[in-house]
């Protein structure tokens, strides 16, 4: 979702709950305004504490989930630099074909999952060049006993890496459920209507009925941003990757 689509959302909102104010107040009189306050108004602070519960606890788990994969972006990046460094520190170029495995993967990364990721999709081809160099680092033929435990650190390495991949793209598609989703909006909706069925004056009643859905509507998109950590306008950027391939294309020239 991009931010001019949520901020469409977010005034769309305000403004269906500001004009429905208006017409419920003047489509009845003082005597059921005052009668609909007494009803509507206990009710409203009752849903308004069960919604802020669900909301803050389903908000939360949104944003661990968005800054777990966050660091398994940064994680996985800092294992494959460490086994780039790694594999270079191997007498006779012996590793310069595990760096330029992973610098393929690297720019694959960027190229062909990166986009499909926006499309809740993992690439066959990263996987496949991440196989590569795993496979090429298994293979590495040590010459010395120094060189055999610079390849089980390599290894090691890239062993982390591919379970912070793991993690990556688990995120690709780990979002909340349905039933959370048909409750926060239920809940929102009956917040809103008893909202509007606790106020007397036409005008200040609009104005409030307007600001309580535009926040509402505020918070709802913003955990719908952040429940997808790779597509919209919240989308974690391939930054680090770029350093990556930047770094390892440094140690195999």
């Amino acid at each position: 979702m991009s931010y001019w689509a949520a901020g469409l959302v977010v005034l769309l909102a305000a403004a269906m709950a500001g004009a429905s104010s208006y017409l419920i107040s003047k489509s009845i009189g003082a005597e059921r305004q005052r009668q609909r306050q007494a009803f509507g108004a206990p009710v409203f602070q009752q849903v308004g504490i069960m919604f802020s519960v669900l909301l803050s606890f389903v908000f939360s788990e949104v944003w661990s989930e968005y800054n777990i994969a966050a660091q398994a972006i940064s994680h996985e990046c800092g294992a494959l630099h460490g086994a780039a460094m790694l594999a270079s520190a191997l007498p006779r170029d012996t590793g310069r074909g595990v760096n330029e495995a992973i610098l393929s993967y690297g720019k694959t990364v960027i190229a062909v999952e990166w986009p499909l990721m926006a499309k809740r999709q993992r690439s066959a081809e990263a996987a496949e060049a991440f196989r590569v160099a795993l496979d090429r680092a298994a293979r590495l033929a040590p010459a010395q006993p120094a060189d055999l435990a610079i390849r089980s650190q390599l290894l090691g390495q890239l062993i982390e890496a591919h379970g912070f991949r793991e993690t990556r793209t688990f995120q690709i598609t780990a979002g909340l459920p349905l039933m959370i989703w048909i409750v926060l909006i239920g809940m929102a909706l009956v917040l809103d209507g008893f909202l509007l069925l606790a106020g007397t004056e036409i005008r200040s009643h609009m104005f409030l009925a307007a600001a309580a859905a535009g926040s509402t509507a505020a918070a709802l998109v913003m955990v719908r941003m952040l429940d997808f950590p790779f597509e919209g306008a919240l989308a974690l950027p391939e930054g680090d990757f770029y350093k990556l391939v930047g770094e390892v294309g440094r140690l195999t020239t």
